[in-house]
């Protein structure tokens, strides 16, 4: 038989209850051990003792003691504080568990774009979608649509008949501000461009040229594919066009010589015009009849004078640096003499200057900076290279003689313009000699042998050099630049320079160095110099630029070296242009 008025509430004891019972805790286990019945199973004897059939329990239990789970108001104050209450010394250090948040709660946990935190809204953004596959939305005709457009004026009414016009200070305005509705971002690529995930290789296949098979350069080939380059693709030059072969030319010369700036009218005879490789100015002389005529374009206190040369549409604007007169009775001549105006950039009209470059900077831009406050532009097509800072150096040198300078270091040339004030860096060599017949080679014009009035050569051979040794000074690298395919047993001249200063200037003048070697022959032609807007002719041959001219025993490619221009006769109605082109055998 098992005792319940015995058994104590489930709880903690007060401070009080623990005072005043005194009892250890062992004692008061000891004591129950007395009180209470081992937990077994009864025997017969104590069922007959009770006569109370099992799990009958008597009308008496029923009613002096609690059912299991629910306490009663007097024992919970008597023995212990509620199950989920924590005493007041407790709520300073620690929270009680419990279950105080109620359903509703929850709701926030399914909120696909919740309000960020405070301290996230000046960090980030809300994610949403974008409107992929929405209508395409165009600013400019966002209000086609509506009925009316507001303009900037101010808006006209007519009310009974009368035009309405709002006071300074109305009761009632009209207010027909749009404020158009900021549209979602679109994918710009997703329904136009419709580019699949593949090689970019097979979308350029009908814009490019096949590679085909490499040309063996050095060593043996090892049949290795080649990977794709991701870098710029240099497209293959066009090739000139073949000028029109006749029977008979034709040529309706016009030499217009005029001063500058009044442009009058100047007589004049031999005037002959010219450029080389090496020079950075067109040279001008040209014979004149009257002293009148050479006062005005004799110096002055404004300076040299100027001239405008027109030939056949080519036109030149030059400087008049010097004269001379010839008399012989009856009659007197005058000589001018000039230079295009490039020749500003030179002594002794550009004034000497010492540099040094304070930071890294690259030849091109050393190159421009020489032109600052001048009025000159320069368009570097050349190599261009990196000076560390401190390398590019110089003292008492013009703005010319550093550009000079700059072009000489990597084998090119300075090319002027013919009437503005412009420059091009080129290299001397567009490709090394060994490259002229390639189909890439970048050729010019095509001079026929049925236009040639005059022909002939000079033998000027060079060692076949096949090695070029190229250092810097002080600062800069070393290079030893080998053609392709060759030993490298004949060297070259070693090659020092102060400016020298980073690998690709090294290779680009170790290939300048090489380029003249082998059999050259120096072939001087003369042909007509064909009107400006003649598509049909060969027109003004440049230097630093290649020329194709296919003999009958076959066609060679040539470099240009100068051409000379001359009006000769009465009128200078004769024009013809004779140049020298850098035959390679």
């Amino acid at each position: 038989m098992i005792s319940v008025s015995i058994a104590g509430g489930w709880g903690r004891a007060a401070s009080a209850d623990r005072a005043a019972s005194a009892i250890p805790w062992d004692a008061l286990r000891q004591a129950d051990r007395r009180a209470a019945a081992r937990w077994r199973i009864a025997g017969v004897a104590d069922r007959r003792a009770t006569v109370v059939p099992w799990a009958r329990v008597p009308a008496l239990d029923v009613l002096q003691a609690g059912r299991w789970g629910v306490a009663g108001m007097l024992d919970a104050q008597a023995i212990a504080q509620p199950w989920n209450r924590v005493p007041a010394k407790d709520l300073a250090v620690a929270s009680g568990w419990d279950h105080t948040m109620q359903p509703r709660d929850l709701r926030l946990r399914l909120i696909y774009n919740p309000k960020p935190a405070r301290k996230d809204l000046a960090i980030a953004a809300g994610h949403r979608r974008v409107n992929e596959y929405g209508p395409r939305f165009n600013a400019e005709t966002a209000l086609q649509d509506s009925l009316y457009v507001p303009g900037t004026g101010a808006l006209v009414f007519e009310f009974g008949g009368r035009p309405y016009f709002p006071s300074t200070s109305p009761e009632v305005f009209f207010d027909f501000r749009y404020v158009p509705a900021t549209p979602a971002i679109q994918p710009t690529d997703m329904r136009r461009t419709r580019v699949r995930w593949q090689s970019a290789r097979r979308l350029n296949l009908g814009r490019t040229l096949p590679w085909g098979r490499a040309r063996q350069v050095d060593g043996v080939l090892t049949d290795l594919p080649y990977v794709d380059y991701p870098g710029p693709v240099k497209p293959l030059p066009e090739p000139p066009p073949d000028p029109t072969i006749l029977d008979t030319y034709m040529i309706a010369n016009t030499v217009n010589l005029v001063a500058l700036p009044s442009r009058t009218p100047i007589a004049a005879k031999n005037i002959r015009i010219g450029l080389d490789a090496d020079s950075f100015s067109w040279s001008f002389s040209a014979d004149i009849f009257t002293r009148a005529a050479l006062e005005l374009v004799q110096p002055d206190a404004e300076g040299a004078g100027e001239l405008e040369l027109d030939i056949n549409g080519w036109t030149w604007v030059v400087l008049v640096e010097r004269y001379s007169r010839k008399q012989q009775f009856p009659a007197e001549a005058y000589t001018i003499t000039g230079a295009t105006r490039g020749q500003l950039l030179a002594a002794p009209y550009a004034p000497l200057r010492s540099g040094l470059n304070a930071a890294q900077i690259n030849a091109a831009q050393a190159a421009e900076a020489e032109l600052l406050n001048t009025g000159f532009t320069l368009a570097w097509q050349a190599t261009d290279w990196t000076f560390p800072a401190g390398a590019l150096s110089y003292q008492s040198q013009t703005a010319m003689q550093v550009i000079a300078k700059l072009a000489e270091t990597i084998g090119g040339v300075v090319l002027p313009a013919r009437d503005s004030d412009h420059l091009d860096i080129v290299p001397r060599y567009p490709l090394p000699p060994w490259q002229w017949n390639d189909v890439d080679a970048p050729i010019t014009r095509v001079i026929p042998p049925a236009m040639m009035t005059d022909l002939g050569g000079e033998w000027t051979p060079q060692p076949a050099w096949n090695a070029c040794y190229t250092s810097g000074t002080s600062v800069g690298c070393s290079m030893l630049v080998r053609r392709a395919g060759t030993a490298g047993d004949n060297p070259t001249p070693d090659v020092f320079d102060d400016w020298l200063t980073d690998q690709p200037a090294n290779q680009a003048r170790g290939t300048h160095e090489l380029s003249k070697g082998g059999n050259i022959e120096i072939v001087s032609v003369t042909i007509p110099l064909f009107p400006f807007a003649d598509d049909h002719g060969v027109g003004l041959i440049l230097p630093a630029h290649l020329y194709r001219v296919p003999e009958e025993s076959g066609p060679w490619v040539g470099l240009c070296l100068g051409v000379d221009i001359s009006a000769e006769g009465t009128g200078a109605v004769r024009v013809s242009q004779q140049i020298r082109l850098e035959r390679h055998h």
